[in-house]
């Protein structure tokens, strides 16, 4: 087990060391792990970075453990002789499991001893960053931030975890489980909100009305057919026959898609319009991917019903790995007459809902990656919380420090 430094601010006592470690790298793979390893740093620490602005306490690590055979595992079995045994639990574009904890946990322990006596060598590890040999996407927080190298999600999970153990708060997406932190707050706590210091209207507070009628996590593969879901409108007509709720949008997320040509997405039977959805960078690829379609006209009132299903072109392209998937599906409806504030940059109070319905409040719109995960920047209450939260580590470690060398 070898390590190289690939950012650092200072020594590791007074810095908080993030540590990448290869799994499903080759001995041959050395320097593909490496440079795999820079890329991610790059995007997280650079002056357009969503860390840039805690970049000076940091330290950022890359230990390579050769494995013996390329890539990670598949239906809940690691590959032989992988150095931490990541796998997925079927062949779907979606979390990333480790198998082997404890010696995860070892070489973490290793690293972190080297950093507080650094005459035996530099090193340091602090969260550790397992970066499995896969270019699709995936990966899983907590204890351990597991990613892979997929291009296009590889940076987008690698932020979106890091905010999740760095700065220790829940999802800001519908459908989690968890909302905790310095980004998420009760209802009946709209008066005395966790980030009141950054509101934009402090004198006029309100919960932004907007409403959630659909949300699901299909994970279904189109190969089998057409995938329907009817669900209710929140929408009604006030006294002038104009829309309560008058624009919307409709979130999704794919995999093994590469062109709109490929999908057919019709909303009570009229075909959505695919084309700009598909990000131009991403044309091509067979990684998942999230895409949003503006409702301008919003919903009708009552029932409504989605369809998805692949055209000719679709079904005769190539399968990637975990099939043609529809993974995500969401609506969201926008209070009309002002009721609901979509101007950049405001910091305010809208709602959330669980994956059971309970609802609670986030600071932005649609401006942090906490929410929309490919999204590049944090919102100010999470930037600001991560430089907070980090300085509070950096100063245990030190405390840490201090009574281990009897200072």
């Amino acid at each position: 087990m070898t390590i190289q430094p690939l950012h650092l601010s200072g020594n590791s006592n007074g810095t908080y060391d993030l540590t990448f470690f290869s799994d499903g790298y080759t001995e041959d793979e050395r320097d593909k792990f490496l440079l795999d390893a820079k890329k991610l740093t790059e995007d997280i620490v650079s002056e357009h970075g969503a860390m840039y602005h805690v970049a000076h306490l940091l330290n950022i690590w890359a230990s390579f453990t050769p494995s013996a055979h390329s890539g990670i595992g598949t239906h809940d079995a690691p590959l032989p002789g992988s150095a931490f045994g990541l796998y997925r639990p079927g062949a779907e574009l979606r979390g990333v499991y480790l198998a082997h904890y404890k010696v995860a946990r070892a070489a973490c322990a290793y690293w972190r001893e080297r950093g507080r006596a650094p005459e035996h060598g530099r090193g340091g590890c602090d969260q550790p960053i397992i970066l499995g040999n896969d270019g699709l996407y995936g990966g899983l927080g907590g204890e351990f931030t597991i990613i892979t190298a997929s291009e296009r999600n590889g940076p987008i999970v690698l932020r979106h975890e890091l905010g999740h153990s760095l700065i220790d708060v829940g999802e800001e997406y519908e459908g989690g489980e968890v909302y905790s932190g310095v980004n998420a707050d009760e209802t009946d706590h709209l008066h005395r909100l966790k980030w009141r210091e950054y509101l934009s209207n402090p004198s006029q507070v309100r919960i932004e009305d907007a409403k959630v009628p659909l949300q699901q996590y299909p994970w279904y593969n189109l190969t089998r057919g057409h995938y329907t879901v009817n669900f209710t409108s929140s929408n009604t007509v006030d006294l002038h026959l104009e829309k309560i709720y008058p624009t919307g949008m409709i979130r999704f997320s794919l995999s093994s898609i590469p062109y709109p040509s490929h999908l057919l997405f019709t909303l009570n039977g009229l075909p959505l319009n695919l084309s700009t959805a598909f990000v131009p960078g991403w044309q091509g690829s067979l990684d998942r991917r999230w895409l949003e379609v503006q409702l301008p006209k919003g919903l009708p009132p009552g029932s409504n019903t989605i369809t998805v299903e692949l055209t000719t072109q679709g079904k005769d392209a190539e399968e990637g790995q975990g099939g043609k998937m529809l993974t995500s599906l969401e609506v969201i409806e926008y209070g009309g007459e002002g009721r609901f504030n979509f101007t950049e940059g405001n910091i305010g109070a809208y709602q959330t809902f669980s994956i059971h319905g309970r609802m609670t409040l986030r600071p932005t719109n649609e401006e942090c990656l906490m929410r929309k995960v490919n999204s590049p920047k944090f919102c100010p209450v999470c930037r600001d919380g991560m430089e907070a939260a980090l300085k509070r580590k950096i100063k245990a470690k030190a405390r840490v420090w201090d009574s281990s060398t009897g200072r």
